[in-house]
């Protein structure tokens, strides 16, 4: 939901998940500007654009470790300055920034070239993760990205929103997530090694504990090692051998009132199609924010539909 947003809240709130999601030894630090104006934003999506760009950094890094900083300010962009910074018409005028920067290994002008196509990922920069759907999120909020990067020294991903005059409203409630925790171990199945991982933070993050698995094989096995300690199931649609299809009639062979969501990057009705009638408990379409994760594990878990957000 679009909503007047502080960008420093955003990051704040989401400090100990970047926390938890980085390796031990990459550090972070934060700089946030005083008094930033507020952004038209849905605050979800902030979420995802800073949490695939940290991630990004951090992989960046590599086995050497090194340091990630998130950093808010204001600035006035030109016109001539917008046509650089992003592929579509951005009007000029105040804009609020966050920029993630890392001490990487800087990214090669053939490699910086493809960073944003889809489906386009390299291990040996760690740029390809979620970086389309950055892209896309950034363009519906009409605002602009700029990579500045230097081999050998680093890289920085900074993306501007357009100032807006609207104030919060005071009687907007805290999204229905704010205070609920989950319990009890998440069986994380992903063919996707980032996915996976992610996944399994947001919902450590969101009090559960977790175990992972690359494909339904490793999924089933793991499932009949301890059926009843597993509360709930994440579960890929599409993965190399047993598909989700599969991997899900066989997991609710071994138990049948298990909790799956099923996860995939196909919109909900064309990835359901051929689990109706058969109770799945939810479903969520890839690339999701943290906020949507954990709300759909609380309506599977709990039975309460998620809360409309206000207006």
């Amino acid at each position: 939901m679009i909503k007047p947003v502080s960008l420093n809240e955003v990051v704040r709130d989401m400090a100990d998940l970047i926390e938890v999601s980085l390796p031990k030894r990459v550090s972070l630090a934060l700089h946030l500007a005083s008094d930033l104006p507020y952004v038209a934003a849905d605050s979800g999506q902030i979420q995802q654009v800073i949490l695939n760009l940290v991630t990004n950094g951090a992989e960046a890094t590599g086995g050497a470790g090194g340091l990630v900083a998130i950093t808010t300010g204001v600035q006035h962009l030109e016109r001539d300055s917008l046509t650089d910074f992003s592929g579509w018409h951005v009007e000029p005028g105040m804009f609020v920034f966050v920029e993630v920067t890392d001490t990487g290994a800087g990214i090669s002008t053939g490699i910086l070239e493809k960073i944003f196509d889809p489906f386009y990922t390299t291990k040996a920069t760690g740029r390809g993760l979620g970086l389309a759907a950055v892209l896309g999120i950034v363009r519906g909020h009409r605002g602009a990205i700029h990579v500045y990067t230097e081999i050998g020294r680093g890289s920085s991903f900074k993306v501007f929103f357009p100032v807006t005059e609207e104030a919060p409203r005071l009687e907007d409630p805290a999204a229905p997530e704010a205070g609920w925790r989950g319990r009890g171990t998440v069986l994380v199945v992903d063919d996707d090694a980032e996915v996976r991982t992610a996944a399994a933070l947001i919902l450590e993050y969101a009090g559960f504990q977790t175990r992972v698995a690359s494909d339904g094989d490793e999924a089933i096995r793991t499932f009949r090692d301890d059926p009843s300690g597993i509360v709930a199931i994440l579960l890929d649609m599409t993965m190399p051998g047993k598909c989700g299809e599969e991997t899900f009639r066989a997991l609710r062979r071994v138990r049948p009132d298990v909790k799956v969501i099923l996860s995939s990057g196909y919109n909900e009705h064309e990835a359901t199609e051929r689990f109706v009638g058969r109770g799945l408990a939810g479903f969520i379409q890839k690339p999701y924010t943290p906020d949507a994760l954990i709300s759909a594990f609380r309506t599977a878990l709990t039975g309460e539909p998620p809360e409309p957000g206000p207006g």
